[in-house]
């Protein structure tokens, strides 16, 4: 009986921590015009780097068939832009909102074959 008290109240507090905390996933997970500008570099690339280099970061290989180490993919409307260098072609105040999706997330929204991610950009 003891025991079914304690894990009954050990995962009401986890459920009720996770319920507070919904919202700091999101922010890690975007980066705003005034985010972007305050990062003050010359592209996209560099700005998020400054910001959240983790949502450009190849951990080599996702496959032992392909070698070929994969970067996260870039999305704008619904379309592939290309991989994380067609950042460097943008500049920080060209999108409103930048938006990372995990490899898990992006093959949900945007297909399969994301394996390190979608970098989703919004203009204005």
């Amino acid at each position: 009986m003891l025991l079914f008290a304690l894990t009954t109240t050990s995962v009401h507090g986890c459920a009720g921590a996770a319920s507070k905390g919904q919202s700091a996933p999101l922010k890690g997970n975007q980066l705003t015009r005034i985010e972007l500008a305050a990062a003050n570099s010359n592209n996209l690339y560099d700005a998020i780097a400054k910001l959240r280099p983790e949502w450009l970061s190849s951990r080599g290989p996702t496959s032992v068939t392909d070698a070929t180490p994969s970067s996260v993919s870039i999305f704008m409307n619904g379309s592939m832009l290309g991989k994380a260098d067609y950042l460097k072609q943008l500049g920080a105040i060209d999108v409103t909102e930048v938006r990372y999706w995990d490899a898990a997330s992006a093959s949900a929204r945007f297909g399969m074959g994301h394996p390190r991610g979608v970098i989703e950009l919004t203009r204005q």
